[in-house]
């Protein structure tokens, strides 16, 4: 916009010169263009003080208002060289006005206390001062062809300009000449004051015509005081500067080159005026020094001022390395990458791209720090630190968050398939057997990769939940292994929360249920001899739950405790009431980890009156592998003594069934339905289930089968000689009312 403007007004200028005869038109033409500029530039860029742009146009109003009078006086009525006229009168008021909107910018763009910049503009200003007392004032006062009143208004206008040259040169200094509009303001204060002494110098030592190369100076004026309020720039101009900035270097050459004026001057003055200026000259060279020694003070203690500030910033950025960086290892830490990952993530919605990040955790380095020792894991953790950072890419930026967690966030341009490369570069990386002062150790890493947008958001908090999702569900797939989120993975997580916040209420709000599945005499005619309890969850939004829906996370918050003790008085009171042989109810190992579990067992049973023998506890191989096994086989014992049944569940699973068989006591044994499922088509299961089978006969214990759903196994388990069995070829687990009536219905079935 403004350099149309000045191309525009560049070509009225032109014709101006070139056409004498439309001068009127075309000076007004010059001069309410660069007006009609600034409040157009007023009203599209909408400054913060617009009232000193509007005293800018007024005063190019009045210029042009003060020409167009004189062109009248000249064009019209034919007066020669017409001074002082009324066009005078309009002229000088130029000057309060441009200043007075200066100095509203002055004030509004350095309320900081900038005395250097002060002074600077001081310096500059004495010395154009000093050049047009001793050039245009002097010999303006001591022409005797004036009368006084032409000298006063001659010596006005180089007053005029000392005043806009004081405060252009102290806005030029309040920031700077930054931006194109204040440079194109401090080139119209320039043109205007050429033009004035010019035109004062023509009246000295001869004749002023309309039209002469001299009038260039207010073109200058008009044009680039209307190409500084049409630049963008020019709101900047009413905004303060609220950082203190050091002087620019270009600076130092008006300030050396104003300080060379006073001397200068005298010695021109010596040599042809006899000296006739020289208190002037004298005055001005001492406030010149005065103002020199003063800015010199200021340098100095503002290089003082600067060297505390590089070395306070020094000291701030090495205390920022450090708050960035992780002590241990030289990584990154997680404040470095949360500011890192806010970065990526509006890049990468700016450019409609991808953010990226891997977490990591270390899956063994908990038993290489109960093993080894903490200084052992902290060589680990910088082994492992100094891997991660050799395998990502240039730019991305590896992170340990804490513990043995790391993380890496992939550099701009990532994409999904960047980040699984690198997971899958990573798990092979890790996977080497680390050599440490202690011997080498066997490490394996799991690691969640999420991408943005991950379809639920994209904060750096969303970007780091989901990757540890996908963490998550790499250590429940088997760890050592790296799995990428997908809204699966969100919504399986809003599922435990709620399973989780429902289980904090489900037992007093009596929303758990036992349901009950047969087990059955294989042997000869088919006959009930016992049921296994079973808890159902009736959750007022999801349904009916299966165990498997919510035990596992029981387990987790440790609710399992009370859970498990409602189970077990629910089961024997109903099997108490029910009548049916003996009930069957699984005990989780953390039952046993809280104490008192045999006194919960006899309780129920005197509170029911159960007898203990029509109680069967089922227990798995995790019982003996728990922090209190010893405690947990005490229990075993006590409740075997008491008369309760023991039964081992899923066995053939686990690594050391057979030496439990040996060397504790249990009545009963209850096979895998992994081994069940396919006997009648594999004859190695066929095979492993003969050799349970017959291990518990030479035991003297009872086995169960569990999962039998076709005749086919059934045939099969009665051939090897199994004795019991349960599953859905008879019936799946009932509520407590239908008991009776799958009873009925498997015996009298026969089979």
């Amino acid at each position: 916009m403004a350099l149309r403007f000045t191309a525009f007004m560049a070509l009225w200028t032109v014709f101006y010169f070139v056409a004498p005869g439309w001068h009127l038109l075309t000076w007004t033409v010059i001069g309410l263009g660069g007006a009609a500029a600034v409040v157009a530039g007023v009203r599209r860029h909408r400054p913060s003080r617009p009232a000193a742009w509007y005293l800018v146009a007024a005063a190019l109003v009045t210029l042009i208002g003060g020409d167009t009078t004189y062109n009248v006086l000249t064009d019209v009525f034919g007066q020669v060289e017409p001074f002082p006229s009324a066009a005078d009168a309009v002229y000088l008021t130029t000057y309060p006005l441009a200043a007075g909107g200066l100095l509203i910018m002055v004030r509004r763009r350095s309320p900081l206390r900038d005395r250097a910049a002060l002074i600077d503009a001081m310096i500059i200003t004495t010395a154009m001062a000093l050049l047009l007392w001793v050039y245009v004032i002097t010999p303006t006062v001591t022409d005797q062809h004036q009368t006084w009143l032409a000298n006063a208004v001659s010596i006005a206008y180089p007053l005029g300009d000392v005043l806009l040259l004081a405060v252009a040169a102290r806005l030029s200094t309040a920031g700077g000449l930054r931006g194109p509009a204040v440079r194109s303001l401090l080139l119209g204060v320039l043109g205007l004051t050429g033009s004035d002494v010019a035109y004062a110098l023509v009246r000295l030592y001869g004749t002023w015509h309309v039209g002469s190369p001299a009038d260039l100076g207010w073109v200058v004026f008009y044009v680039s005081w209307g190409a500084a309020a049409l630049s963008p720039s020019m709101t900047a101009l009413t905004e303060p500067v609220t950082v203190a900035r050091r002087a620019p270097s270009w600076r130092v050459l008006p300030l050396a080159v104003a300080a060379l004026v006073a001397p200068t001057v005298l010695m021109i003055d010596s040599l042809e005026r006899d000296l006739r200026d020289g208190p002037v000259i004298a005055g001005a060279s001492a406030l010149m020094f005065l103002l020199v020694l003063l800015r010199l003070f200021l340098a100095s203690r503002e290089t003082r001022e600067l060297d505390s500030r590089a070395h306070s910033r020094a000291l701030v950025r090495e205390l920022k390395h450090r708050a960035y960086r992780d002590p241990l290892t030289g990584l990154g830490n997680r404040l470095r990458f949360q500011e890192r990952a806010e970065r990526a993530l509006d890049r990468a919605r700016d450019c409609e791209g991808v953010a990226a990040m891997l977490l990591i955790d270390l899956d063994n380095f908990k038993e290489v720090n109960d093993t080894q020792g903490h200084r052992a894991g902290d060589e680990l953790l910088v082994a492992a630190g100094q891997r991660i950072a050799g395998a990502v890419r240039p730019g991305d930026l590896p992170v340990r968050l804490g513990g043995d967690e790391f993380a890496v966030l992939l550099s701009d341009g990532a994409s999904e398939a960047a980040a699984v490369a690198l997971a899958q570069r990573l798990i092979r990386v890790l996977a080497e057997p680390f050599r440490l002062s202690g011997g080498p150790v066997p490490v394996r890493a799991s690691i969640g990769v999420a991408t943005s947008p991950g379809g639920v958001g994209g904060t750096e908090e969303v970007l780091f939940r989901n990757a540890d999702l996908a963490l998550y569900a790499a250590k429940a797939d088997g760890k050592g292994t790296w799995r990428l989120f997908d809204p699966s993975l969100y919504n399986a997580a809003l599922r435990k929360l709620a399973l989780r916040t429902g289980l904090d209420r489900a037992l007093a709000a009596g929303e758990f249920e036992l349901h009950y599945q047969p087990i059955v005499k294989v042997q000869g005619p088919p006959r009930v001899v016992g049921y296994e309890a079973l808890v159902r969850w009736r959750h007022p939004e999801l349904g009916l739950l299966a165990p498997s829906n919510f035990v596992p996370l029981a387990e987790e918050t440790r609710q399992i405790g009370p859970i498990g003790a409602w189970i077990l008085r629910t089961a024997v009171a109903d099997a108490a009431a029910g009548g049916f042989g003996y009930v069957a109810v699984n005990v989780s190992p953390n039952q046993f980890s809280g104490g008192g579990f045999v006194e919960t067992v006899r309780g129920a049973l005197s509170a029911a009156g159960l007898p203990p023998d029509r109680l069967t506890i089922e227990i798995t191989e995790t019982v003996f592998l728990h922090e209190a096994s010893a405690d947990a086989l005490a229990d075993l014992e006590a409740l075997s003594l008491m008369g309760v049944r023991i039964a081992i569940d899923d066995f053939g699973t686990g690594y050391s069934s057979i030496g439990y068989l040996r060397d504790l006591k249990f009545d009963l044994i209850k096979a895998d339905k992994s081994f069940v499922d396919r006997i009648a088509d594999l004859a190695d299961h066929e095979r492993l289930l003969r050799a349970i089978v017959h291990v518990a006969r030479t035991l003297g214990l009872a086995v169960v089968a569990e999962g039998v759903e076709t005749e086919a196994q059934r045939d099969l388990l009665r051939d090897m000689g199994c004795g019991y069995a349960q599953g859905f070829l008879y019936s799946p687990a009932v509520p407590l009312d239908r008991t009776a009536r799958v009873r009925a219905a498997i015996e009298k079935g026969g089979g």
